[in-house]
């Protein structure tokens, strides 16, 4: 049974800036970092950056069965804007956490939508146990 889906996606890129794409598309981006902001972490930590990131997630009021579509739809009316920012080529990321069983599908509007994106969408499943929580 799938218990919870988290749907991301990274956009990144040398002249890529958060703050301008927040301003022209009017979403709210997370982990944001500006060309030459110093990185918390991975193989930049402590240092400037050469490229700017953020993370396009999908809010956690999206209900479940709603949320492949919300991102589908956002990433049909941005994308050329990102891309026109300086993003480089992307990708979806899914996050399927499932017990016992991982069992998912996709509808044929969503599989239509997808395909009309043109982009890659990758797909992890995480087995979680009743004692463990999702952060």
């Amino acid at each position: 049974m799938i218990n919870e889906l988290r749907l991301s996606v990274l956009l990144r890129g040398e002249k890529f800036s958060p703050k301008e794409a927040e301003k022209v598309t009017g979403l709210n981006l997370q982990d944001k970092l500006e060309v030459g902001a110093i990185a918390p972490r991975g193989r930049f930590r402590g240092k400037p950056v050469p490229y700017g990131s953020a993370q396009l997630e999908v809010p956690d009021n999206i209900p479940y069965g709603e949320r492949l579509l919300w991102i589908i739809e956002v990433l049909g009316k941005h994308l050329s804007s990102f891309y026109s920012m300086g993003a480089e080529t992307t990708r979806i990321y899914a996050g399927y956490f499932y017990k016992d069983q991982c069992n998912f599908g996709f509808g044929k509007d969503e599989l239509q939508a997808l395909a009309k994106l043109n982009i890659d969408f990758d797909i992890s499943c995480y087995d979680i146990t009743e004692d463990e929580e999702i952060h």
